[in-house]
């Protein structure tokens, strides 16, 4: 009994040397969305603010106004459920002038970015053992480099941050069975709106083999309802997909390495073209040693769980980044048979990598955090500063690679000048139509003089 103590003492990290007050959840839970909310606001350019990207605007725009809330909510588009955009769609129509939809969207996007990061932290709780490691994780849905090129700001992008935090949810480890049940929800929502939480299925399956509490059983609901639904929306309103383009697992996988991973590192699209011409598959190895190795130490160190957590996250990040070449298949998605100059021909920061890459990064806070717990012991301040230092550096650098990737909002038309010119297009001939643009070159959509001028407070 004496030996089993005392193992048990010299494996125990020391007690955590802050604060109190600096241990409890709320302060970090509201410290992380402010940090994330302003860091998220300011990644972006004041004139992609005032821009109605894609499906913001051309399906969530038009169809509410069309055809009003309770039509639109639970639609269905390109194959499955849009839960979130469609009902914050719904808000801001409904009480937002036309001219201020852009500004409005943007704001409520940020504060959700904000939201998901404030609840990374809390999912985190008994998972990622470190606080600083906590902290690391819950910024991981804004220093994601490639989230600039039109994933920031957008509802028809919210489906990303659905996707991590369904993956979280389904990982966490509630502290009572009223959070349970708010997981649940959430994770209900978070699903009804990103069909690839059909990843987090056998999660939830796998956990109630050996924990069938009230919390996991909530948040397993949540999570099977939610798939159920967006699986019914697949099958009975297919996606078309594209027939011919044989996408295999060596493409899946060269892509990954070359959306997901290389971006983190270096976010300007052209110097990697030339990094993959000159060296190919080199420079993908040198991409993904980091993350390999951090995966690595936190399976050598840490604890049962926390692997298989980690393996989840992993698997997530391969499985949705394929999941989205093999349902979107192009002949530059054939990412395998790509050699030297060819690499300047193809896509290589596919927005499909960004939520990649939010996996991919997950694996540096658990190595951090398992590095700290396995050292501590031994050297409680080395090894804490030591972590800290190098993990602040690490995500200082990829931080500063957001600003290198080129927004693809940068072309379109600024909203409030469209509704400037709809407005006095449709009081010359409030019969006729307008014609808006959300993706220059590829996305148009018309909303009626009658809607114009209704829902404008541009009139004099």
């Amino acid at each position: 009994m004496t030996r089993t103590t005392a193992s048990v003492v010299e494996t125990t990290p020391p007690a955590s040397r802050l604060p109190d007050w600096m241990r409890r959840d709320w302060v970090w839970v509201v410290t992380v969305f402010v940090v994330v909310t302003v860091w998220t606001w300011l990644r972006i350019p004041l004139p992609d603010h005032d821009v109605v990207w894609a499906e913001d605007g051309v399906i969530f725009l038009k169809e509410q106004i069309e055809r009003g809330t309770l039509a639109t909510l639970l639609h269905p588009y390109a194959g499955y459920q849009h839960f979130l955009p469609r009902l914050f769609s719904a808000a801001v129509v409904e009480w937002v002038p036309l001219e201020s939809y852009n500004r409005a969207v943007f704001t409520v996007c940020v504060v959700f970015a904000g939201l998901t990061a404030a609840a990374t932290y809390r999912l985190t709780r008994g998972i990622i053992r470190w606080i600083p490691g906590r902290v690391l994780m819950s910024l991981i849905p804004v220093a994601v480099p490639l989230l600039s090129l039109e994933i920031i700001g957008n509802f028809a992008d919210l489906h990303t941050y659905c996707l991590w935090l369904a993956a979280w949810i389904a990982l966490s480890k509630p502290a009572s069975k009223a959070e349970g049940v708010l997981w649940g929800v959430v994770a209900l929502v978070a699903c009804l709106t990103e069909v690839q939480a059909l990843l987090v299925v056998p999660i939830v399956i796998a956990r109630l083999f050996w924990d069938r509490s009230l919390p996991v059983i909530a948040i397993a609901t949540g999570t099977l309802v939610g798939v159920g639904t967006q699986m019914f929306s697949w099958l009975t309103t297919p996606r078309p997909i594209k027939e011919g383009v044989d996408i295999g697992i060596p493409d899946v996988v060269v892509g990954w390495l070359v959306n997901a991973v290389l971006p983190i590192w270096n976010g300007h699209r052209e110097t990697n073209s030339i990094l993959l011409a000159e060296y190919g598959w080199k420079i993908l190895a040198l991409a993904v040693l980091p993350f390999a190795l951090a995966a690595l130490a936190a399976l050598i160190f840490d604890k049962a769980y926390q692997r298989f957590a980690l393996c989840a996250l992993l698997f997530i990040s391969a499985a949705s980044f394929g999941g989205s070449l093999l349902v979107n298949p192009h002949e530059s998605f054939q990412y395998a048979r790509f050699v030297g100059p060819e690499w300047f021909l193809v896509p290589i920061d596919l927005r499909y990598g960004a939520a990649a890459a939010l996996f991919v990064l997950a694996a540096l806070p658990f190595a951090a955090s398992s590095l700290v717990m396995r050292f501590s012991p031994r050297f409680p301040i080395a090894a804490r500063s030591v972590v800290l230092v190098l993990s602040t550096i690490v995500l200082g650098y990829i931080a500063i690679q957001g600003p290198e990737v080129a927004s693809a909002k940068t072309m379109a038309k600024p909203w409030s000048a469209q509704v400037e010119s709809a407005v006095v297009a449709c009081e010359a001939s409030p019969g006729s139509s307008f014609t808006f643009e959300s993706a220059p070159g590829i996305r148009y959509f018309d909303l009626s003089c009658a809607d114009v001028l209704e829902r404008s407070s541009l009139r004099p």
